[in-house]
């Protein structure tokens, strides 16, 4: 990917027909992405489906500045000023993380329904309606946004599009920063109030928090994605995680009673026990 100034203010991808051979979606740029983002919607106070998102996040960064927790912050901070950039885990922690897996279930169905899209309309139909800012003119991927203009060759590095429920507008990134071995396109999904309604549920809040306080907040979210029984790869790729720390974590989980494996074929599926369904609680 070699970039060059441009003289517009569009940041413009010059696709080839491997490029375009090479596109795929992915489920989401993870959690820390999304807290990187969610950190520029935090600050962007007004009445919009974030609203009673960012109410209960400033309950949680003054309970965090309370206890001390955030290092340096004062308990005197305005609840409506920006999150202490000093800690990005910590406003993570707060802001992303106690949602993280009714976000990954939003992200992950706009993913497998641009997948069906394309099937049946081809990857140049489905790259005009990602967003009213992202638009494909041959052999150009047009994004209008804050970013310099440029012009970008992908050379055949093929490109990856992720949906995200932060980012506050598309944003290209480059391939060491969404850390996919190429360009990755990120695009904002449309947030309704009935979904944002479903998003920050308190009681779903407080339980998922819980769980990641008890297991660690990547060992609930592995627990969590065996709600439908997995293998190593699938929820590798589900939760963007390595095949290491996925067999890691799900050996932890076995020894503890709260998953088991079984061999469906040729494959290797891990599922909840009856006591891993039990700390998981039912769906809402």
């Amino acid at each position: 990917m070699k970039p060059s100034i441009g003289e517009n203010s569009l940041f413009r991808l010059r696709l080839t027909v491997e490029d375009l051979s090479r596109v795929r979606f992915i489920g989401s740029v993870g959690p820390d992405l999304e807290a990187h983002f969610a950190e520029i919607r935090y600050t962007d106070v007004q009445p919009d489906e974030f609203a009673e998102w960012r109410m209960k996040v400033r309950r949680r960064l003054r309970r965090a500045a309370a206890n001390g927790v955030v290092s340096g912050q004062s308990s005197r901070r305005s609840p409506s000023a920006a999150p202490p950039h000093t800690a990005p885990r910590r406003f993570g922690a707060a802001a992303v993380e106690p949602f993280w897996g009714r976000i990954r279930e939003y992200l992950e169905l706009e993913r497998e329904t641009r997948g069906r899209d394309i099937l049946s309309g081809g990857v140049g139909s489905i790259l005009n309606e990602l967003h009213p800012s992202i638009s494909w003119h041959a052999p150009f991927l047009e994004v209008d946004n804050q970013q310099e203009g440029e012009v970008a060759e992908l050379l055949g590095e093929g490109l990856v599009i992720a949906p995200s429920l932060f980012a506050p507008a598309p944003v290209v990134l480059a391939p060491e920063r969404g850390r996919q071995g190429a360009p990755v396109l990120v695009y904002n999904v449309m947030l309704t109030a009935e979904s944002a309604a479903a998003l920050w549920q308190q009681h779903e809040e407080d339980r998922v928090g819980a769980l990641g306080e008890l297991l660690g907040h990547t060992r609930a979210n592995v627990l969590g994605s065996l709600r439908s029984p997995n293998s190593i790869g699938e929820i590798s790729s589900r939760l963007d995680l390595s095949h290491p720390s996925v067999s890691k974590h799900l050996s932890v989980l076995r020894r503890s009673g709260l998953a088991a494996a079984e061999r469906r074929s040729n494959l290797i599926v891990h599922r909840l026990t009856h006591l891993g369904e039990a700390l998981l609680g039912r769906p809402d």
